[in-house]
């Protein structure tokens, strides 16, 4: 019995071979691809996101879709919106066999399905919006589950979707901001298309779209994230714009995200941000974060793993008080190289974490700043000088194995944190 799991790579490109990247492709089997072939809003069996090389990999392992059989009908597809009732869509796919390494490649005209979005857009018809001067603020029939934002809107209102019915919604091309709660409590709203041209989303914009599962802002212009924009969502995965520069408070509170990757240009994560994402397993930081807010990542209990991207251009960042309390699964962790001061209680309750790694750029810690109440095994400092401390701010001596210092440091570090001595050594 063969049980390596199977292994299709999808390749999506466009009429020209140019690779498709941020492309969601959606996995149907022989009966789930009939219905959808009927209702396009079936619900996939498995959706992944291609890469920028255009690829999308799906690894069937055999206990899960080979069951007393050893091959699978699966069709893959990439589907698109043209208004709330019609789509684009195009697929490839066939017999896969357990075990076993294939490939498919769906190729993707775009401009097919624009001309088909601006043919319907000449066709006028009375507008179930109120729109004044670009500015959408509301919506006459309050039944409406399918929303396509017409052309020609700049922004919408706050609230203008206030406990919407709204379940499906693509925002036009021209629009640039999104209201204060302008989708607040739309508990239907399962889908979101953001275009390119959009550079604000307001405080609260979409808290309590509990139904909303991924949000792709990757080819907006969005340079900030308003505060609760995105709070207790269904929210399980966001891509995020290469503009992106700041996050507001509790944007991400209590969501469902796993994984997330910041892109390089954040430079501000606001207090609460991701407090309570209790999925949240992995993180990826710019190593020229300015700031991580206080209780940014409180109560993460499955925060395992924090990496970095990029380079550190300004050395002036702090990690605010509390900002991983409670991230019970937190083993070990790298400060950004742009962090200079890391305030109080920042590690607290961190009962797993066993080492810290303090970039050469720190210069202060606060009281209690890499206590964890809990013992740690190993701290690193890479700074050729010893920061400044409370009393508090390290390890009760008892709870600390070891302390490690930049080679030739040993004796200025010994200096300034007199009870530690006997437990500091040199990096070879």
């Amino acid at each position: 019995m063969n049980d390596d799991p199977s292994v299709v790579e999808i390749t999506v490109c466009n009429p020209k071979g140019e690779p498709l990247g941020n492309t969601i492709v959606k996995m149907y089997d022989e009966t789930t691809y009939e219905a959808f072939k009927e209702k396009q809003t079936t619900k996939a069996l498995w959706e992944v996101v291609t890469d920028k090389n255009g690829k999308a990999t799906f690894v069937l392992e055999r206990q899960k879709w080979f069951v007393r059989t050893q091959y699978r009908e699966l069709m893959f597809v990439v589907l698109e919106t043209l208004d709330a009732a019609n789509y684009e869509w195009w697929s490839k796919g066939g017999t896969v066999t357990v075990g076993k390494k294939q490939s498919f490649k769906i190729v993707v005209n775009r401009q097919e399905a624009a001309k088909e979005i601006e043919k319907r857009e000449e066709q006028p018809e009375e507008s179930p919006f109120l729109i004044e001067n670009g500015v959408l603020k509301g919506i006459k029939d309050s039944t409406l589950s399918q929303v396509i934002i017409p052309a020609g809107v700049k922004s919408i209102a706050p609230e203008a979707f206030w406990e919407s019915n709204v379940e499906s919604l693509v925002l036009n091309e021209g629009l640039e901001s999104i209201g204060v709660q302008a989708f607040a409590r739309s508990k239907k709203l399962a889908s979101v298309s953001f275009p390119s041209s959009l550079k604000v989303i307001e405080k609260h914009a979409f808290e309590d779209c509990v139904s909303l599962t991924k949000v792709n802002l990757s080819h907006t212009a969005v340079e900030e994230i308003g505060s609760n924009a995105f709070r207790e969502t269904g929210v399980n995965k966001v891509a995020f714009p290469v503009s992106l520069k700041k996050i507001g408070s509790q944007a991400f509170l209590k969501t469902q995200l796993e994984n997330v990757v910041l892109p390089v240009s954040v430079e501000e994560i606001g207090p609460e941000a991701f407090r309570e994402a209790v999925s949240l397993k992995s993180i990826t930081l710019p190593n020229n974060i300015q700031k991580i807010g206080w209780q940014a990542f409180y109560g993460c209990t499955k925060l395992a793993n924090v990496n970095y991207a990029g380079s550190m251009k300004l050395a002036e960042g702090v990690v605010e008080s509390a900002a991983f309390e409670g991230c019970e699964a937190l083993t070990r962790i790298i400060l950004p190289q742009s962090i200079a001061e890391v305030q109080e209680g920042v590690f607290i309750e961190c009962n797993k974490l066993t080492q810290i790694i303090l970039p050469e750029n720190v210069k202060k810690i606060g009281g209690y700043g890499l206590r964890t109440n809990y013992p740690v095994e190993k701290i690193v400092f890479k700074g050729e000088k010893a920061p400044e401390v409370e009393d508090s701010s390290l390890p009760f001596v008892d709870d600390l194995t070891s302390i490690v210092v930049p080679k030739g440091k040993l004796e200025e570090y010994k200096a300034a944190y007199v009870d530690y001595q006997k437990i500091m050594t040199e990096n070879p």
